[in-house]
């Protein structure tokens, strides 16, 4: 999970306002520096006139960007850019949780750690199959399952989040169960359960 969570950030992640980058050019050392991504989401390069826009560019695609631009100036330039540190970012947790809604993405965050911050699972909340909805640069999001109940009992691993990640909850069998009573039978009836006087027979 730790090798995924690295090549993400130094590859796919995407560069937003705040954002901390260190620029390496192998071929001349002077023109090595560390960034800011500026509030209008662009950094400035040394000994190059123009600002480059990288907010919502991945990691990959910012260095070429600074590739070609140091081009221009050293003939067969190699650089290598690397996430120094992220400003503030967010994940999203939706369904049966407490607290739904955005909740901000520290390092090292976990589905555990998440579903705490949104308040824990409801007991309406399959618990077994908990979603993370991950997306790809330049590929189709990717789907991750996890069971919250071996994850809590300590009987399954607690995957490492990365930014951006969806977290949804879905509703267990039961509740379906009990959502269907409430949506087509209970609505129907001239009466609320519980009102209702029980016979000996339970009729």
């Amino acid at each position: 999970m730790l090798m995924e969570w690295s090549s993400h950030m130094q590859q796919n992640y995407q560069l937003h306002h705040g954002d901390r980058v260190a620029i390496s050019v192998y071929q001349d050392s002077s023109l090595s520096q560390e960034v800011i991504v500026s509030p209008s989401g662009t950094i400035s390069l040394l000994r190059v006139p123009e600002e480059l826009r990288v907010a919502g560019h991945s990691m990959g695609s910012v260095r070429m960007q600074i590739q070609r631009a140091y081009g221009q100036l050293i003939p067969g330039v190699e650089v290598s850019v690397s996430l120094l540190e992220v400003a503030a970012s967010s994940l999203y947790i939706a369904g049966e949780v407490r607290d739904p809604g955005v909740i901000p993405y520290t390092k090292g965050m976990t589905a555990s750690s998440a579903i705490m911050a949104a308040g824990g699972l409801k007991i309406t909340a399959k618990w077994d199959d908990v979603r993370i909805l991950r997306n790809r640069p330049g590929r189709s999001p990717k789907t991750i399952r996890i069971d919250m109940d071996k994850t809590l009992h300590a009987e399954g691993p607690d995957l490492l989040l990365l930014p951006g990640d969806v977290i949804y909850a879905q509703t267990s069998g039961i509740a379906d169960a009990g959502n269907w009573v409430e949506l087509y039978i209970r609505r129907l009836l001239p009466f609320q359960f519980g009102t209702v006087p029980l016979t000996s027979s339970g009729f």
